[in-house]
């Protein structure tokens, strides 16, 4: 083979295995990024989010209604769906409602998009009698803005939502 095609060759393979390695490092950036995204949301969760519904739930419990409180991990079901890493407070009417057998109850719960880095807000308002709404707020936060005084409105907004749905 000549030598310039044996060069030409070698430069054209160097240069795939550059595009390669860009490709790759691209990608592991990316997933660093999402996975301090998500640690992020953990801290939130930890240090304001889980705080500020333990306070309403006591609250609402001392007021007669159910409660439970749930951090879920990023999961995906047997057909592949993703679901998002979230905290969620459920209400229930009945302080004694048994949260472990019926999982459908009214809840705002905050949701993680690691893709968009964005904290979504889901409401559900539908009580076992099927009436209500269910949909994440257009509304949505950064790690950055979302303080506490942002938490605590939206709970506040939300609880309000719920209790007045007959």
């Amino acid at each position: 083979m000549k030598e310039e095609n044996i060069d030409k060759l070698n430069s054209l393979f160097s240069n795939l295995r550059t595009e390669e390695q860009k490709l790759k490092e691209s990608q592991e950036k990316q997933k660093s990024e999402e996975d301090l995204f998500i640690e992020g949301f953990k801290t939130l969760c930890k240090n304001l989010i889980d705080p500020k519904m333990q306070e309403f739930k006591r609250m609402l419990k001392q007021n007669g209604y159910g409660c439970k409180i749930t951090m879920n991990e990023e999961s995906k079901n047997g057909t592949g769906m993703n679901s998002q890493p979230n905290i969620k407070l459920q209400i229930s009417r009945n302080v004694e409602s048994n949260f472990y057998t019926n999982n459908k109850f009214p809840h705002i719960m905050f949701t993680a998009d690691k893709y968009y880095k964005k904290i979504g807000v889901h409401l559900d308002t539908i009580f076992q009698n099927g009436t209500g709404t269910a949909a994440m707020k257009e509304q949505t936060y950064s790690l950055e803005n979302l303080d506490e005084e942002s938490i605590e409105k939206e709970i506040v907004d939300s609880i309000e939502k719920i209790l007045m749905n007959k």
